[in-house]
């Protein structure tokens, strides 16, 4: 009788034990309830402030250590050098030296081989006498060639003119045969364009020229090796010529 007795004491005990537990839970599970009711309040209420990240921090850029520059070796001293004396100025040379008179104008040397000659040219109808240097071997053929060439630029500038007809030319060497020469021209020499006053200066041209050495006194003109009674004009020349 006293074991039923106490196995229904045991069970009661445990039975009583557990509905507590069982109370206890509930109260643990009311108060994590209220505990997350509170937390929710605390959450609604007041939000967390989310925090900045802070700036990362500047970085200063290293310096780079200067190079120290090596230090100059101290020179020595110069010693003072010992001036020279002053060489005295030299007088200049236009002081010195008077100022040359100016060089006398001549004419130009005549070469050995040549001699000093005279043709004759026209100047405003006048005869004109200029000078030429001639072949000293053959000074009267070189005198009519020269008169044949004509006159020079500066000649020509100055208003001097020959009347011979351009293109004649002296085709023998001129014989002189008892003071009078004979000088043979082409046909060219025949024909003047400046008409019966022209065909009269050239022959004076000629004769003047021819006349100028002492050993010739007139001139017989041939044509082509013949003589001939007139010139174009009217001029006769079939006779020796004199001034």
């Amino acid at each position: 009788m006293i074991l039923p007795v106490i196995k229904n004491l045991r069970q009661n005990a445990t039975t009583a034990e557990t509905e507590n537990g069982t109370g206890n839970r509930e109260q643990g599970i009311e108060e994590k309830e209220q505990g997350t009711g509170n937390r929710e309040q605390v959450t609604e209420g007041k939000k967390p402030q989310t925090e900045k990240p802070a700036a990362p921090e500047k970085k200063e850029p290293e310096k780079k250590p200067v190079a120290e520059k090596p230090a100059v070796p101290e020179q020595p001293e110069k010693k003072p050098q010992s001036e020279k004396p002053a060489t005295p100025s030299q007088p200049s040379a236009q002081s010195v030296q008077p100022s040359a008179p100016p060089a006398p104008v001549s004419t130009p040397p005549v070469n050995p081989a040549e001699t000093r000659g005279s043709i004759y040219l026209i100047s405003k109808g006048i005869l004109v006498k200029v000078n030429r240097n001639l072949n000293a071997g053959a000074p009267l053929t070189d005198s009519i060639n020269a008169l044949l060439t004509g006159p020079t630029p500066d000649e020509i500038m100055r208003g001097i003119e020959s009347l011979v007809p351009e293109g004649s030319r002296l085709l023998k060497t001129p014989t002189i045969k008892g003071g009078t020469v004979e000088l043979d021209f082409n046909q060219e020499f025949r024909y003047n364009t400046r008409g019966s006053e022209g065909c009269a200066a050239q022959i004076k041209q000629i004769v003047w020229t021819a006349t100028e050495f002492p050993n010739v006194r007139d001139v017989q003109f041939l044509i082509e090796g013949q003589k001939v009674d007139f010139l174009s004009e009217g001029v006769m020349i079939r006779n020796p010529i004199s001034r």
